[in-house]
C-alpha cells in the first residue's frame, strides 16, 4: 500500500520529557494526490529538510515501544508527517527527490484521500456513500472545495473499466466545538453511489487525484462483517482453549474452576450514593467500596470453600472477569435472531458447536449463561458476578497461567431476576428455533431463578470488614423495573400462565416511570419481546417502548444527515450529550442498535438506511478512514490493550475486537508523552489516542460495550446468510503488527 525507505542512522529522540530508544529511522510516503506527498517517520524532520513546500509537521502516537523480547515500555511510539504541496503534480512513475527522500508516484497505489467502507456495500442499501478528506496537521484541511460539481467515476476491479459516474458534493462546513475545536478538520466531498448497485469488485477514479482502494458490492461484504464482529465474542470466551480448526489465534483453556464468595454482585452499589437503604453503608452513610479490597478481607481459604467447574462467558475486556452486565449480551443475541431468524444459521461463525443444528447465534448466547447454570443453586439463586482480587498485568502470560483465585458473587434478588431475564429470552429464542429440549433448559433455570427473586427472605444483606472497620450491606427490597417487566413478560409468554404477570401488574406504575426515566441506560432491545408476542395486559408497555424508541431514531436520523460532514450517529456539536464519546459510546454500530430496532418496530427504510451507513462509517468511512475493528477492512486497529494479544506469541493482534477509541477529550499521557502544547488543536473525530495501558478509556473495550452490539448491528443487516468463506476460515495472523497498515495514523 507504501512505498518505505529505510534509513541507516539513528537517533535519541526527546518529546516534551520522554526519551525514546535509539533506533533506526524508518521513513514511509505517500501521494494524497500527485500534487500533495506526505512524508512520515520517527524523526522531526522525516524528510531531511524543511523548505519552501513545507506545509506541517504533526506528531501522532501509535502504540508503546517495545523491547527486543516484546516487553512493553513507557516510551510512545511516534510518527511525524509532512506534507509537500509541489508547483507541478508527479506524473505516473515519475521520480523526484524531496529534502533526502527518493519519491516515485505511482498511480495504481490507492490514496487515503478517499474515506469508504472498506469492506463494501450490501445489495440492500439504499444509500450508499463515500467521501473525500483530509487533514493536514497545523495547516489544516486540505483545499478540495474546487473539486465540488467535478466527476468521480466508479471502475470495475478486473479491467479498469468505467462502470458509474457520479458528481462530488460539498458535505457541510466542519463544526467546531464551542467556536474553537473542529470535529473532523477536513473539508469533505460526497461521493453518492445509491444508484449503482451492480455486485462486484471497484474502486473509485477522481482525476487530478487518483485512484481508491477497492471494495465490493455484495450480500457476502455484511456476512464478513457479523463474522468478525461475532466471533470477536468467540475469541474472548472463558474457560476454552481456541484452537485450530476454529482459530489461528489459539490460546488454552482457562479459569475452569471458580469458589463459591460472598460478595455483593451488582457492580452499582461499590459506589457512593445517596439512597442509604441499598448499598454499603457505615453510621447510615453511603460508602464507596474498592471490590477488589473487599473480595480480600473477606474470602476464606479456598480450601473452606465450595468449589464450581464452570467454563463459560466471556472475558469482560482485557481482564478475565465475567461481570453481570454481560447478560445483556445473551438477551441481546437472543433478541435479534427472534428478530430476524432467516438471518441466522448454524456453521456461520465458525466455533466449536457449528454442526449441531443449532444457529450459531444461539450457540454464542448459550456461552454466556454456561457459567451460571453451572454455579445455580438448588434455591435457585445465581451469582452473576465473577471476580477475583486485583487485575491481571501485561507480562503475566495467557489467561491459563492467571495467578489469582476467582469467586463467585453471593446470589441476590435482583441479580436472579437480571439472570432469570436473560435466559428466559435465550429459551424464547431456542423455542423459536425448534429445539424445544434446549428451550425448557433454560427455561427451568429461569423460573427458579425467577421464585428466588421474588421471595423476599432471599435479599442479600449482611456484613463486612473493610479497612478494619464493620461496614453493611443490603441489596434494596425493591426489584428491578426492567428485569421485573421483562422476566415477568417472557415467562408468561413461555408458559401461558399469568402468574408471572401479576407482580408486573401490581408494580405497573413504578415501571412505568422508571421506563420513562431510566430506558438511556438500560439496552435498547431489553422489551422487543413486547412487540414480537404482543400481551394484550401489557399494551401500555409496548406502547411507551415503542414511543421511546422512534423519538430517539428520529432524533438520529437527522443528526445522520445533517450533524458532520460524515455521516455518523453521533449527537451534534451543540448537543449537551456530545463530549460523551469515551467508553465505545461513540462507536455508531452501538449506537445503531436503536435503528435496528425502529425498521423492526416500523418497517420503514430511513431506520434501515441509518444502520447501513453507521456500518459505511464503521468500517472505514469515517475522518481517520480505518475500520474500528481489528481484522476488519483493510486499514484497522493493529495495537490495543489486550493482555491475550500481549501474550500469545502470535504476531497480529486477535481479530474482531473493537477498542474504545474516541474520548472527546485527550488523555493526560498522551498530552504529556506526545501532543504536547499541540493537543488542544487536534479534531475530535481524530483522537484516537492509543497508548493502550496508559490511555485505558481509548484503547481497552469490552465485550458488552463494543463487541457485541456491533455483532447484533450487523447480524440483523444480512442480506442472504453463508457460511463463511474459505479465505474467512483459514486466515492466518500478520507475522507483525507493525506492518499491519492500520498501525501508523492516516492524514
Amino acid at each position: 500500500m507504501k512505498n518505505i525507505l529505510h534509513i541507516g542512522i539513528f537517533l535519541l529522540l526527546v518529546l516534551t520529557g520522554c526519551k525514546q530508544e535509539s533506533r533506526a529511522v524508518e521513513i514511509e510516503y505517500e501521494f494524497l494526490t500527485p500534487q500533495v506527498v506526505v512524508v512520515k517517520g520517527n524523526t522531526p524532520n522525516p524528510a531531511g529538510v524543511i523548505s519552501n513546500n513545507y506545509r506541517a509537521v504533526w506528531a501522532k502516537e501509535n502504540a508503546l515501544l517495545r523491547d527486543e523480547k516484546g516487553k512493553i515500555l513507557r516510551k510512545p511510539d511516534v510518527t511525524y508527517y509532512q506534507y509537500f504541496v509541489l508547483d507541478k503534480p508527479f506524473a505516473p512513475g515519475e521520480k523526484r527527490i524531496i529534502g533526502t527522500v527518493a519519491v516515485q508516484y505511482d498511480p495504481e497505489i490507492p490514496s487515503n484521500i478517499f474515506k469508504l467502507n472498506q469492506l463494501g456495500n450490501g445489495v440492500n442499501q439504499k444509500k450508499k456513500f463515500a467521501y473525500m478528506g483530509a487533514w493536514l496537521g497545523r495547516d489544516g484541511a486540505m483545499p478540495l472545495k474546487h473539486l465540488a460539481g467535478k466527476t468521480f467515476e466508479i471502475r470495475r476491479s478486473s479491467d479498469r473499466k468505467m462502470v458509474f459516474a457520479g458528481v462530488l458534493k460539498l458535505r457541510r462546513d466542519d463544526p467546531a466545538y464551542q467556536g474553537k475545536t473542529p470535529f473532523t478538520g477536513e473539508e469533505v466531498l460526497e461521493l453518492d453511489y445509491s444508484n449503482f448497485n451492480i455486485p462486484g469488485k471497484y474502486y473509485f477514479y477522481v482525476d487530478g487525484i487518483g485512484r481508491s482502494m477497492e471494495f465490493a458490492i455484495g450480500s457476502e461484504t455484511v456476512n464478513e462483517a457479523f463474522y468478525i464482529h461475532a466471533r470477536g465474542l468467540y475469541h474472548k470466551r472463558c474457560g476454552i482453549a481456541k484452537k485450530q480448526p476454529f482459530t489461528a489465534w489459539v490460546s488454552p483453556a482457562c479459569h475452569e474452576k471458580v469458589y463459591a464468595g460472598i460478595f455483593p454482585g451488582n457492580a452499582e452499589h461499590y459506589r457512593k450514593g445517596k439512597n442509604t437503604e441499598e448499598g454499603f453503608v457505615r453510621n447510615f452513610q453511603r460508602l464507596e467500596v474498592k471490590h477488589f479490597d473487599l473480595i480480600k478481607r473477606n474470602t476464606l481459604p479456598v480450601s473452606h470453600l465450595k468449589e464450581y467447574t464452570a467454563p463459560g462467558g466471556w472475558h469482560d475486556a482485557a481482564d478475565y472477569d465475567r461481570r453481570p452486565c454481560h447478560l445483556r449480551i445473551v438477551s441481546d443475541l437472543a433478541t435479534v435472531y427472534l428478530m430476524k431468524p432467516e438471518n441466522f444459521v448454524d456453521g456461520q461463525l465458525q466455533i466449536p458447536e457449528s454442526g449441531n443444528r443449532i444457529p450459531d447465534i444461539l450457540d454464542e448466547a448459550a456461552w454466556g449463561v454456561k457459567h451460571l447454570l453451572a454455579v445455580q443453586q438448588d434455591n435457585g439463586g445465581v451469582g452473576t458476578w465473577f471476580e477475583t482480587t486485583g487485575h491481571p498485568q501485561a507480562g503475566e502470560g495467557l489467561p491459563d497461567k492467571d495467578k489469582y483465585v476467582y469467586y463467585v458473587s453471593a446470589p441476590s434478588r435482583n441479580g436472579s431476576l437480571e439472570y432469570a431475564a436473560a435466559v428466559s429470552t435465550l429459551a424464547l429464542a431456542m423455542k423459536q428455533a425448534g429445539f424445544p429440549a434446549e428451550a425448557a433448559k433454560y427455561l427451568m433455570s429461569a423460573q427458579k431463578a425467577w421464585q428466588f427473586a421474588l421471595d423476599s427472605k432471599n435479599t442479600l444483606a449482611r456484613g463486612y470488614m473493610y479497612n478494619g472497620k464493620m461496614i453493611y450491606y443490603c441489596e434494596g427490597m425493591t426489584l428491578a423495573a426492567q428485569n421485573l417487566l421483562r422476566a415477568g413478560m417472557n415467562l408468561f409468554i413461555l408458559t401461558g400462565n399469568k402468574k408471572y404477570l401479576e407482580p408486573v401488574l401490581e408494580d405497573r406504575k413504578r415501571i412505568k416511570e422508571a421506563l420513562i426515566r431510566d430506558f438511556w441506560k438500560w439496552p435498547v432491545l431489553s422489551w422487543m419481546t413486547l412487540e414480537l408476542y404482543p400481551v394484550k395486559e401489557l399494551t401500555g408497555f409496548r406502547q411507551e417502548y415503542r414511543k421511546i424508541i422512534l423519538r430517539n431514531a428520529d432524533k438520529m436520523v437527522v443528526d445522520l444527515e445533517n450533524a458532520y460532514p460524515y455521516r455518523t450517529l453521533w449527537h451534534a456539536h451543540n448537543a449537551g450529550w456530545v463530549h460523551a464519546m469515551a467508553w465505545g459510546n461513540y462507536h455508531p454500530l452501538r449506537r445503531a442498535v436503536t435503528l435496528i430496532a425502529a425498521h423492526k418496530l416500523t418497517g420503514e427504510q430511513k431506520y434501515l438506511d441509518g444502520a447501513y451507513i453507521a456500518n459505511d462509517f464503521h468500517n472505514g468511512a469515517n475522518p481517520l478512514g480505518r475500520s474500528m475493528t481489528s481484522g476488519l477492512g483493510k486499514v484497522y486497529p493493529a495495537v490495543f490493550l489486550d493482555l491475550v494479544s500481549y501474550a500469545d506469541g502470535i504476531g497480529e493482534f486477535v481479530p474482531g475486537i473493537t477498542p474504545y477509541g474516541n474520548t472527546f477529550g485527550l488523555d493526560r499521557n498522551a498530552v504529556k508523552m506526545v501532543y504536547g502544547s499541540s493537543a488542544d488543536t487536534l479534531p475530535i473525530f481524530r483522537r484516537y489516542v492509543n497508548l493502550e495501558f496508559m490511555s485505558v478509556p481509548s484503547s481497552e473495550y469490552s465485550v458488552w460495550e463494543t463487541i457485541a452490539p456491533a455483532a447484533v448491528t450487523t447480524g440483523y443487516l444480512i442480506e442472504k446468510p453463508a457460511l463463511p468463506s474459505t479465505e474467512l476460515k483459514n486466515r492466518k495472523p500478520a507475522a507483525d503488527f507493525r506492518k499491519l497498515p492500520g498501525y501508523r495514523a492516516l492524514p
